[in-house]
């Protein structure tokens, strides 16, 4: 059965909140937290939704943003300061900071370590400060990963902490270590700590600016994908190095011990998009529907062994509804 576009667009609306967060402009006015896509009033939600299931079921190349501190980072100027060298390679690689300002020299980065000394003590009880790593696949123009994140961070980080980041092209994916000052700027803002929910909408603000600057860029989580494995923590890669127990050219990924029963919502959230796409009356929905069908038969946590599935999950209700253009029957989920 053929569905009006109206119904199609509020289905969207539904079930995209169980895959995808918002776009993060949309947002920054009305909320500091994201919000589901119905409670937001834009003219466009729908067509950024089917935007967002195109880049994802073709794949588009996934940034990466997460937080490289250890336990011990940024605890007092003095290892601090061994950071500041790291990203620096001492004084080699051009740092810049929030104000704009760039650091090319040792001289440059000895001033600007005195001038945050006198605001954080050699030893701290305390973390004083992040330390966050934006990355992109290998291939990317390395100026625009570094636009890209200079513009997110005057977004979300302008006027109210203290930063300074530098480009790093001495590997495959070009990427960005960022140090941010937890302080505000600001009495009246709060410290800066950043959670879960916080790094994704980074991770949207940064694919946002790539796209912007004509680099196919997405940012879904791992779930969304029906992802299995996550890459190993920076210090991880180095500790296992150091001790010979893998090189850094080893394949850096850990499984992460999930059952069929992990991915219910977004398996379902999936299943009813196509269904919705598959009964509209547009041409493009439906060739969207095909490939969020694709999308869903190769995902990775379908392909689990059994023994690892639940023997409760629920199997889920799909429309089964067929086209003149041959729609294929959707796949039946456990």
């Amino acid at each position: 059965m053929v569905r009006p576009k109206i119904f199609i667009d509020e289905y969207l609306l539904n079930w995209g909140d169980k895959l995808f967060y918002p776009p993060v402009r949309k947002i920054k006015k009305l909320a500091v937290r994201p919000l589901p896509w119905s409670t937001i009033l834009l003219p466009n939600k729908p067509s950024e939704i089917r935007a967002q299931l195109a880049r994802t079921t073709k794949k588009s190349p996934e940034v990466m943003v997460k937080i490289t501190s250890k336990k011990s980072a940024g605890k007092g100027m003095e290892v601090i300061r061994n950071h500041l060298d790291y990203i620096s390679r001492n004084g080699k690689v051009e740092l810049e900071d929030h104000e704009g300002r760039t650091l090319n020299n040792r001289a440059d980065l000895k001033d600007f370590k005195e001038d945050w000394s006198q605001d954080i003590p050699e030893i701290s009880q305390h973390r004083e400060t992040i330390n966050v790593m934006f990355s992109m696949k290998k291939g990317t123009p390395t100026d625009e990963v570094k636009e890209a994140v200079r513009e997110y961070l005057k977004e979300e980080l302008g006027g109210k902490h203290e930063y300074l980041f530098a480009l790093h092209t001495d590997t495959d994916h070009p990427h960005v270590h960022v140090v941010i000052k937890i302080a505000p700027i600001r009495k009246k803002d709060k410290r800066l700590n950043p959670r879960k929910n916080d790094l994704q909408r980074w991770r949207e603000g940064f694919a946002e600016n790539l796209r912007k600057l004509g680099i196919d860029a997405n940012a879904t989580p791992r779930k969304t994908r029906g992802v299995v494995q996550q890459a190993l923590h920076q210090y991880q890669i180095h500790k296992l190095a150091r001790n010979a127990e893998m090189s850094k050219n080893a394949v850096q990924l850990k499984s992460i011990s999930l059952s069929a029963d992990s991915y219910t919502q977004q398996t379902q959230a999936w299943a009813n998009i196509a269904s919705a796409l598959a009964s509209s009356p547009a041409r493009s929905d439906r060739a969207l529907a095909k490939d969020v069908i694709a999308f869903m038969s190769n995902q990775p946590i379908r392909h689990i062994n059994e023994a690892n599935i639940s023997k409760n999950a629920q199997r889920m209700p799909i429309s089964q509804e067929k086209h003149n253009d041959d729609t294929p029957a959707l796949p039946r989920t456990k």
